[in-house]
């Protein structure tokens, strides 16, 4: 009996074993022949929507309802408040974003509160200049001309300066880089005790005052220079769109990203926050900085002693710059004062969220953003991308709404709070998110400046976006003239015989497209992400595949007078008026760069397969690798560091890629189980390029071995953080040096491979 009883428990064990193995078995067998079955299903049922395309008529109707007409109206109501985050004006306007999106038809749309620090003058900070017995003989202007009597107008201030008082004779330092810096001791100018003033650019604004504050100065002036932003003649806005001499560049000090006190980590209720009073951050000196306007710089700088500045130094004030220190006869006796009074706060900030929910994979996002705050009133940074962001959530909600619609993935908009303090409001939003978003986000899309111009639109993303925003492009009319000649074709720089064909935003960029090796481009330039928007907690740090889309100047073209950025930029003077009348007239560069936008959302949240392309990342990597060859083989040969292990893990991803491509054109696309793998895959190829120990020598949220730029050399075309590694001289003896390159070529070595083999067929078992 106790033979019997353990057979037939044996034999129910073995019965258990084949029932666990089958059931699954069967149930998968059924599955994919429910789906492979010919008979028609209907085509607005789950199950068709499943294993098909999207209607291809979609693509088309959304193009066609952006309207240049509406994205005007929304620009024109969007300013006429001010939008600097943490006021009353700043949920005014996240009230005005949720209404608009209820109305349109999104499925949700919620405000998400963060208590974050910002930044603010107590009373306006100034710039004095007084004689030996302390009379003031000059005291610079607070607001821009015009907008003295203007309640809401926020004053000239740099956010995160420390609030203090300096005093001491002048000193002109160019851009305050570190070379500059260098240049003037080394010709004998001792800075210690002294004021310095600055041009806006060549560096950050923060680094400015770090540098400074490095080699003794007590306080930091910046201004925008006439020769980069205005005209010291005129004429200058609101005859043109050039800087007059009263306009000011606001700005943050700040070089990290998010909430200061909860670095890491979401700026909630319970968070726990770091001393306000005692905040140390990338950027951020111990030492006062102040903007002011080109004609109270002039005041300061024509006066000054010592020797001349360089020519490459010089710049438009209309007379030859000095370096200081102080000032020639008869006003020897004068010095200048800082006033700061800026304090730190707790405020709270909005995001504003909306969804229009997926009919086919609800959890997988597509996710779409644009700031909201502004430093006055904001018209092209942000509203002008706001206002477009407005118009794609319009028609897109109106086909949902309609219920003739649907997208198979969900689309999430960000109205992001308080970027322009340090990306405060998308980065709290990620941190709150980061596991839903690591494992789920398939794209992000940015749209900070729409237009700040109006000749050509420039891209700048993952390589994996390459194909999908340039194919977008392709079905966009441009903005200029509409039919293609046969004059214009025979130098096409495209090559292509297209006589006569209505003319596309893409041909307008590849004919903005600088040559190469002195031949016309064929195709228009993709760029590397910068930080300077709210990518960077997607891109940088979550490896999510991001792109931001903005049209542009091109300097190149007769008659263009170079700039940096759009004059206005950052403020009073960048309101409606000044984008109607000098960036975008008939807004149909604002109406181009929403009808991209709105066609590369289609794309991702349609289209069965992920419009990823890994054969554009492997060109990227393989452009890496040759730059690494070209700019430091040398180098790298002399200390014996070999590249072979770096080429073979391209070499390795270069052809999983081929393979996937080749497995993306062939997948069953009535088996969802084949698609939904086969997408996984791409869905996690960026993210397999994040290092999670961070970049050496990077802020904090920097990861991306594949993305950036070198902070030591932003032309480099090789691997940025590699980059760093050699041409840093501030790591120590060469012995030290040569050991951090090593270690980062191993790094980047080790993550290639692992994205390789992320793309295999078989993963870890192959």
């Amino acid at each position: 009996p106790a033979k019997k009883s353990r057979f037939v428990s044996v034999r129910w064990q073995q019965l258990a074993l084949v029932g666990l193995v089958a059931v699954p078995g069967v149930c998968l067998g059924v599955l994919i022949g429910y789906f492979s079955r010919s008979t028609a299903l209907p085509t607005h049922s789950w199950e068709y929507m499943l294993t098909h395309e999207g209607p291809t008529w979609v693509s088309q109707r959304l193009i066609d309802d952006i309207s240049a007409a509406n994205i005007e109206e929304n620009l024109r109501i969007l300013t006429q408040n001010t939008r600097l985050a943490g006021t009353a004006a700043d949920l005014e306007g996240a009230h005005y974003i949720r209404d608009r999106w209820l109305a349109d038809g999104l499925d949700d749309v919620i405000l998400t509160p963060y208590d974050v620090t910002l930044s603010y003058p107590t009373s306006p900070n100034t710039v004095t200049m007084t004689t030996g017995d302390g009379t003031v003989v000059f005291t610079s202007r607070t607001i821009e001309e015009g907008f003295e009597d203007d309640p809401d107008a926020v004053t000239y201030y740099n956010a995160y300066s420390p609030a203090g008082r300096a005093e001491g004779d002048l000193v002109f330092a160019n851009h305050g880089a570190m070379e500059d810096f260098r240049y003037l001791v080394e010709h004998g100018v001792d800075l210690r005790g002294k004021i310095v003033i600055v041009k806006y650019g060549g560096v950050g604004r923060g680094d400015k005052a770090v540098n400074a504050e490095k080699f003794g100065a007590v306080g930091v002036i910046v201004y925008s220079d006439p020769g980069d932003y205005g005209n010291p003649d005129g004429p200058n806005y609101p005859e043109t769109w050039y800087l007059p001499g009263s306009g000011v560049q606001r700005g943050s000090l700040n070089g990290e990203y998010g909430d200061l006190l909860t670095p890491g980590y979401p700026a909630n209720e319970y968070a726990y926050r770091s001393d306000i009073n005692n905040i140390t951050a990338t950027g951020l000196s111990s030492i006062p900085t102040q903007p002011i306007g080109w004609e109270d710089a002039a005041t300061l700088m024509r006066y000054l002693s010592g020797p001349m500045a360089p020519e490459d130094w010089q710049g438009g004030l209309g007379f030859n710059y000095s370096v200081g220190p102080g000032f020639v006869a008869p006003y020897t006796d004068r010095n200048v004062q800082l006033t700061v009074t800026n304090q730190n706060v707790l405020r709270r900030t909005y995001n504003v969220i909306g969804t229009i929910r997926g009919s086919v994979e609800p959890d997988r996002f597509v996710l779409y953003g644009n700031h909201r705050d502004g430093w006055v009133y904001g018209a092209v940074d942000p509203a002008s991308g706001t206002a477009c962001m407005l118009e794609i959530t319009r028609v897109l909600g109106a086909l949902v709404k309609a219920g003739i619609w649907r997208p198979k993935r969900s689309i999430i908009f960000g109205s992001w709070g308080s970027e322009e303090f340090g990306l405060i409001g998308s980065t709290e939003w990620a941190e709150e998110h980061v596991k839903t978003l690591t494992q789920r986000a398939v794209a992000y899309i940015n749209v900070d400046i729409a237009v700040m111009a109006n000749d050509t639109m420039r891209v700048r993303g993952s390589k994996l976006l390459q194909t999908a925003i340039f194919e977008a492009a392709k079905k966009v009319p441009s903005h200029e003239t509409r039919v293609v000649s046969e004059a214009a074709d025979m130098n096409s720089k495209s090559r292509e015989k297209r006589t006569g064909h209505d003319k596309t935003l893409y041909d307008t960029m590849v004919e903005n497209t600088p040559d190469v090796e002195e031949q016309p481009a064929k195709t228009p330039r993709f760029l590397e992400l910068g930080r300077g928007s709210d990518y960077v907690v997607f891109y940088h740090r979550l490896g999510i595949p991001s792109v931001d889309l903005m049209f542009i100047q091109n300097s190149d073209k007769p008659g263009r007078t170079p700039v940096p950025i759009y004059p206005a930029y950052h403020t009073a003077f960048d309101t409606f008026d000044y984008v109607k009348r000098f960036v975008d007239s008939d807004f149909k560069a604002h109406q181009a760069v929403a009808r991209v936008a709105i066609e590369t959302v289609r794309l991702l949240s349609d289209s069965m397969i992920l419009p990823l392309d890994p054969l554009a990342f492997a060109d990227k990597l393989q452009g890496y690798l040759t730059g690494v060859r070209m700019e430091h083989g040398e180098v790298l040969d002399t200390q014996g560091v070999s590249l072979d292990y770096l080429e073979s893990a391209v070499t390795n991803f270069t052809s999983v890629a081929v393979r996937l491509t080749r497995r993306i054109r062939d997948v069953n696309k009535m088996n969802p189980l084949e698609v939904r793998a086969l997408n996984d895959k791409l869905l996690y190829l960026e993210r397999a390029f994040i290092d999670p120990l961070g970049i050496p020598g990077k802020p904090p949220f920097l990861w991306h071995v594949a993305g950036g730029f070198s902070r030591l050399n932003s032309s480099s075309t090789a691997f940025p953080s590699l980059t760093d590694a050699i041409l840093d001289d501030d790591v120590g003896t060469p012995a030290q040096r040569l050991d951090a390159i090593n270690k980062r070529l191993s790094v980047i070595t080790f993550i290639i491979q692992s994205a390789a083999n992320l793309l295999k067929e078989a993963g870890i078992a192959e």
